[in-house]
């Protein structure tokens, strides 16, 4: 790992513990699953949450793709286009995000598909390896410094994390991410920062620390 990568990881590692070392925030119950709840700690007055995507995530989606499109040369139909943005984001059960910076956790599940057997934790892994190569392909990064190691979600079968830090469009960000299985569902909890505002990441870290997966209800 570079050095200078390191020494970030330390400052993060630092402000964690002390944004952690707070008062615990209230549970905040969350419906991601049939007969699955997710249990997480979301401090108050700067995150909202929400089942529908903030309007600044969908207006930020439709320009990158389609940014991706027109690099590839393709003409962009702009009904096509924002059907694709809502279909990516319905992909999503919850969104917690920072209105005024930008910053979101997207919460993700997806259930296997009959017949599909449960995943290998190594398969797990691979998937976050890949969800990496993925962010370094992306338009507008560069300078990716990130770190795949395995975490532990309560309630959950197992779990890597995916940390990054990265420049987009010049903009220093972070990425953090949690992939993981449990009982016949993966899920991919993703958090970008928008560089806006430096309590965002630290906060957001505290929050998937905090995070359990418990049985629920099935809607």
């Amino acid at each position: 790992m570079p050095r200078r990568f390191a020494r970030l990881f330390l400052i993060s590692a630092l402000l964690l513990l002390c944004a952690c070392a707070k008062r615990p925030w209230p549970d905040q119950l969350l419906e991601v699953a049939p007969g699955h709840t997710l249990a997480i700690q979301i401090p108050p007055g700067r995150w909202q949450v929400s089942a529908q995507s903030p309007e600044f995530l969908v207006a930020e989606m439709t320009e990158h793709l389609a940014h991706d499109l027109e690099a590839q040369g393709k003409t962009v139909d702009e009904a096509a286009l924002q059907a694709a943005v809502a279909k990516r984001l319905a992909a999503n059960e919850h969104f917690i995000f920072n209105p005024v910076s930008g910053a979101h956790l997207d919460i993700d599940f997806s259930p296997l598909a009959a017949g599909e057997s449960a995943p290998s934790r190594r398969l797990v892994a691979d998937s976050a390896r890949f969800a990496a190569e993925s962010l370094i392909g992306e338009e507008g990064v560069t300078e990716v410094n990130h770190r795949v190691r395995r975490e532990r979600v309560k309630g959950a079968d197992y779990a890597y994390s995916l940390d990054a830090a990265y420049r987009k469009h010049d903009v220093p960000t972070r990425f953090y991410g949690l992939i993981g299985f449990v009982r016949d569902n993966w899920f991919f909890f993703y958090f970008t920062e928008s560089g806006k505002d430096p309590e965002d990441y630290p906060e957001a870290r505290c929050m998937l620390r905090s995070a359990r997966l418990i049985p629920g209800v099935s809607r």
